[in-house]
């Protein structure tokens, strides 16, 4: 069998991708590119500082004169720039992998050891964001294909047999799963949701992935109910809210209000209760975004006490209606915002995680990272048991006493 290897840029679906493809080549992966026969780099267009970054990984590891297969989203963004790049190197777009343009995503991924076990769902969104070149090169505007939840649920029961403890539901907006079948039975998250977990027995966790907050609010108090009514879902909800502006909101194209957000966060958590997990992003330097409006999104993570936000720099892409936009936040503003909210998100995520000191959870310890033993809690907040190495731990549950909390970890104590 040939030999690759992989390097894989970007989000989980990325990394699903970048999987299937592996598979359906029969390829073995190794972990030095010089060890290859091929090399793939699965991309990711989302960042202008990115694809820099990713344009000249290309170059260096096409010097290798090795076969190069250059997937994803920048592939099909960027053609003909990674073939200035790398002349000789093979593009494979989205499409292909998810099945070309049928209907139906045609292709999971098996399930080949490990913690955690991830299911694309679908592609595509409901949306048209201005900002947004994913829509181009995967699909939205209304756009979306989904995995039949037959193949789902047999892919999942595999998995979960063969010893995966987390099933990692993704997509590009997990929560329009089935939109494009919304006319059959079943074709619905809180549907597969439902039955997974009827139909998969063993001990294992399931995670959704993000979800838009104006579709995910059609669907709240039913999945709410579900997650409510079964330890085995992560009380944890990636809600992109993007700004806490409504004018910069509607100059986003998205399709909610502040308001609207608010009343979901606050949902969320008294279904759930206040240790409920909500994570989101916010793009700050978007054209036009005053520092007013700066402030607001500043002053919606300290009401809301979000549990962690990814706070990105506004990037001009290629084919957006945002790249045109008169009035451009400068380079340097935009870091000085990404500076204050960072830090404001940084201290909210301390406050939380202190709640939870005090507490016991069972915690699914799922990983060594730089000495660090460290598992998830039932909200998904990462919780570091032990220093040194797994000794066996790693795919356990334990119960652990939670001693004390920093921005990003909680620390505890497994109890005996």
């Amino acid at each position: 069998m040939a030999r690759a290897y992989i390097e894989t840029y970007g989000c989980w679906l990325a990394k699903a991708d970048a999987e299937i493809i592996r598979q359906r080549l029969g390829l073995v992966a190794v972990e030095r590119p010089e060890d290859a026969d091929v090399v793939m780099i699965y991309t990711c267009a989302v960042r202008e500082d990115g694809e820099v970054r990713q344009l000249a990984r290309i170059r260096e590891l096409a010097g290798l004169r090795k076969e190069v297969v250059v997937a994803g989203c920048l592939a099909k963004l960027r053609p003909y720039t990674i073939k200035s790049a790398a002349p000789n190197a093979r593009l494979l777009y989205p499409s292909e992998v998810e099945g070309g343009q049928k209907r139906e995503m045609k292709v999971l991924p098996r399930y080949e050891g490990g913690v955690i076990y991830t299911v694309p769902l679908q592609v595509g969104c409901l949306g048209n964001c201005t900002f947004c070149a994913t829509k181009y090169t995967r699909g939205g505007a209304g756009y979306v294909k989904s995995a039949n939840p037959d193949d789902v649920v047999r892919h999942v029961k595999e998995a979960v047999a063969r010893g995966a403890k987390e099933i990692y539901l993704t997509g590009q907006d997990v929560i329009t799963y089935g939109f494009d079948m919304r006319w059959r039975p079943g074709w619905s998250l809180p549907d597969l949701l439902e039955r997974i977990l009827r139909e998969v027995e063993g001990e294992y966790r399931v995670r959704i992935g993000m979800s838009e907050p104006w579709v995910f609010a059609r669907f709240a108090d039913r999945l709410l109910d579900i997650v409510k009514g079964d330890r085995r879902v992560y009380r944890y909800f990636h809600l992109p809210v993007q700004s806490g502006s409504d004018r910069v909101l509607r100059a986003m194209g998205r399709r909610y209000t502040v308001d609207e957000y608010r009343e979901l966060v606050r949902k969320i958590r008294k279904t759930l209760g206040e240790f409920a997990f909500v994570a989101t992003d916010i793009i700050v330097g978007f054209p036009g975004e005053a520092e007013d409006d700066f402030w607001e999104s500043v002053k919606l993570v300290e009401e809301l006490q979000l549990d962690k936000v990814h706070v990105a720099r506004f990037s001009p892409r290629p084919f957006t209606e945002a790249a045109v936009m008169p009035r451009q936040v400068p380079d340097a503003e935009k870091k000085r915002r990404s500076k204050i909210l960072s830090e404001v998100s940084l201290r909210v995520a301390r406050l939380r995680n202190g709640l939870r000191v005090g507490s016991r959870d069972v915690v699914l310890i799922d990983e060594v990272d730089h000495g660090l033993v460290v598992g998830r809690a039932s909200d998904y907040r990462q919780v570091v048991v032990k220093r040194g190495h797994g000794d066996g731990l790693i795919g356990q549950y334990r119960e652990v006493q939670i001693v004390a909390a920093g921005a990003v970890y909680l620390y505890g104590d497994i109890v005996e």
